[in-house]
């Protein structure tokens, strides 16, 4: 006679047991997986910015001068053509398609759109969600683009005064020469115009909104001690864009991470409504701070508790202090 095997299958409770397992494995693994996503996203961050400092520093190798910023003034006419520093650096990011296609006699407001929505990786961090969509619509266009490729990077002016300094400290703001406790509010109109008691290209960074040349030997902080380049987030200021002839700069008297943002204000945007003064600083979404480029190339990850004074003083290209990163 044939014996009959019996056959057992999981009971529900067994299963539920299982998956119970099985997601509380899930859970404590996920933490480690953003984690690692992050890591990889905040190198290649770093990776971005490392390659522009370096590209700019090829390009004063090439014209004996860092970029400019962008040129004096900003109505869209010839004027005011010649470029912005993110499009004068274009080879040397290897970009150099994109830059034969410019027309460098033209005001970059008026460029034709498909260059300036031409997406350019090495612009963008991708720890910041919205870098997904690369190409920013409703910028301020009373001088900008309408619609332009993002920047994810920009120059540090150091501490210029950004129209308003609203962070400074009561007491440290006005002309520099008459207020030697001012170190965060120097210069006028991002060193555009003349203002304050200062001149015009007035800015104290190693970069303005001026045509002022800046070179190796004008750093006398030394190099290794100035801020070059930071992260910022692109959307929280209107104006902000890689053809942006105002706004490709951040000034360091916007304390790191500030994160006011012009993404909730109405549509269309009302005419000067943004507080560009407090939006448009260096930040980033990494938790804590933000990476920074000094004018060696070197990469920094800076707390967003830095003391605000050293912050500023790292800013400024030759303004004697004796400021070192921590």
């Amino acid at each position: 006679m044939q014996s009959r095997k019996s056959h057992h299958g999981f009971t529900l409770v067994e299963l539920l047991v299982v998956i119970a397992i099985i997601g509380i494995l899930v859970a404590l693994l996920l933490p480690a997986v953003q984690a690692a996503r992050e890591a990889a996203r905040a190198v290649e961050c770093k990776n971005n910015l490392k390659q522009i400092g370096l590209a700019i520093q090829n390009y004063h190798l090439a014209h004996e001068s860092f970029p400019y910023a962008a040129a004096n003034g900003f109505p869209a006419s010839s004027a005011n053509s010649g470029g912005v520093w993110t499009t004068m650096i274009l080879p040397f990011v290897d970009e150099q398609n994109l830059y034969d296609a410019i027309d460098f006699n033209l005001h970059v407001k008026n460029l034709p759109v498909d260059l300036l929505t031409t997406v350019i990786g090495v612009y963008i961090c991708p720890t910041d969600a919205g870098a997904s969509e690369a190409v920013l619509d409703l910028r301020v266009a009373r001088y900008n683009p309408p619609q332009a490729m993002g920047l994810w990077y920009t120059a540090s002016m150091g501490p210029t005064e950004p129209d308003l300094c609203s962070f400074c400290p009561e007491g440290s703001t006005g002309n520099a020469s008459a207020n030697p406790v001012n170190y965060c509010c120097q210069g006028n109109n991002y060193g555009t115009k003349a203002g304050h008691g200062y001149p015009v290209g007035s800015g104290v960074g190693m970069f303005m909104r001026h045509t002022t040349l800046i070179r190796v030997a004008m750093v006398s902080d030394g190099l290794s001690n100035t801020i070059m380049l930071g992260e910022t987030l692109p959307r929280h200021c209107r104006f902000i864009s890689a053809f942006a002839p105002n706004f490709n700069v951040s000034p360091t008297n916007i304390p790191i991470n500030t994160f006011e943002s012009d993404e909730d204000l109405p549509v269309p945007n009302p005419q000067n409504g943004d507080v560009w003064w407090l939006t448009g600083g260096f930040k980033s979404r990494h938790p804590g701070g933000a990476h920074f480029c000094m004018g060696d190339g070197s990469v920094h990850f800076i707390t967003e508790l830095i003391d605000y004074r050293l912050y500023n003083n790292l800013g400024t290209r030759a303004g004697n202090e004796p400021a070192q990163l921590p």
